[in-house]
């Protein structure tokens, strides 16, 4: 009974110290929010109707923008705050460059929610091949890192090894999304 009862402590504490180690290894907050996915596609921009109003050309047909969609879980009743920040890897030829980008979501009801961002077609054809070889998004609560995922799956902070540029990525009121944005991306705070 006795060597029972040691076996059974050493496995409980045992239990209890890899617990107490995954927990170290996520990142603060718990999980209260989680990132589920991320997406990436190349996407034509919505039609409008009409010749361009502002005397040039037509909306290009089969110009497709770069959309990078991330589906996430929010568990409080509310929150605001809620930053993501975007990395894409794009490469043409040898050369590799880290696109940054980032949007801080406001009124984040307990649910699942939808954010992106959009490359513009010209930065995509300039700087890459159609797709970004990676897509990384850290998900932030009151400044506070809370989740964190990558596409491909990679358990290295590859994004840490490029200086990222910013100004390519823009949010869905910065692109021609911004009229029906409301109806699938959370409220974003504007500085």
């Amino acid at each position: 009974m006795k060597q029972t009862y040691t076996a059974l402590s050493i496995a409980t504490m045992l239990t209890g110290l890899l617990v107490m180690a995954a927990r170290a290894q996520a990142p603060a907050g718990g999980m209260e929010f989680e990132i589920r996915n991320i997406r990436q596609a190349m996407v034509e921009a919505p039609s409008y109707g009409g010749s361009s109003s502002l005397g040039g050309r037509s909306p290009a047909v089969g110009v497709r923008w770069l959309r990078v969609e991330v589906q996430f879980d929010s568990r409080p009743e509310w929150a605001d705050d809620v930053t993501l920040k975007y990395f894409v890897l794009l490469e043409r030829g040898r050369n590799q460059r880290l696109f940054a980008g980032e949007v801080n979501h406001v009124n984040v009801e307990r649910g699942t929610h939808y954010s992106a961002m959009f490359m513009h077609p010209n930065a995509v054809k300039r700087f890459g091949d159609g797709r970004a070889l990676a897509v990384a998004v850290q998900l932030f609560h009151q400044n506070r890192l809370v989740d964190q995922r990558s596409e491909p799956p990679h358990r290295d902070r590859w994004w840490e090894q490029f200086s990222p540029v910013s100004g390519f990525l823009l949010a869905p009121h910065e692109s021609p999304w911004a009229p029906i944005a409301n109806e699938r991306y959370e409220a974003i705070k504007l500085r």
